[in-house]
């Protein structure tokens, strides 16, 4: 298993960007990646959603349930099923300023890969740091558009 921490800061109101970025759907139209973002059900501040994507040339799908925080400005997540053996993490969403914002994205995973050796896990694990902070960047970018 794995662990990545990748930040980000975005040059808008912490409110807007944690209400951005609960809109995980438009997160598939900025990551050249994410082919298909799709909320299959939402109760309250849990949202259970379904991924598909290409990681490596490969294709990726996993379900996975969010839980959203309003009052810490966080969101947990954690895969339910699919491609990877584990997948979880938070965002946190803290106020830099009154019109900045720092985004920060920890994830823990493991893609299941028997035996994989030093050189092929660093590897792995930096492409999936570039991953998470292309899914910041496609945050920022959704909030210039607005």
């Amino acid at each position: 298993m794995a662990r990545i921490a990748v930040s980000l800061r975005i040059p808008k109101n912490v409110e807007v960007v944690y209400e951005k970025a609960k809109s995980i759907e438009a997160l598939a139209h900025f990551l050249p990646d994410l082919e298909e973002v799709r909320v299959l059900k939402r109760e309250g501040q849990e949202v259970e959603s379904f991924w598909k994507g290409r990681f490596q040339g490969r294709e990726v799908k996993w379900t996975e349930r969010d839980i959203w925080d309003d009052m810490k400005k966080e969101c947990r997540f954690f895969a339910l099923e699919g491609d990877f053996k584990k997948y979880e993490g938070a965002w946190r969403f803290r106020e830099d300023d009154p019109s900045s914002t720092l985004v920060e994205l920890e994830i823990e995973y493991d893609l299941g890969i028997p035996l994989v050796g030093a050189l092929i896990h660093a590897f792995l694990k930096k492409k999936m740091e570039e991953n998470a902070l292309a899914m910041l960047q496609a945050l920022k970018k959704a909030l210039e558009e607005e």
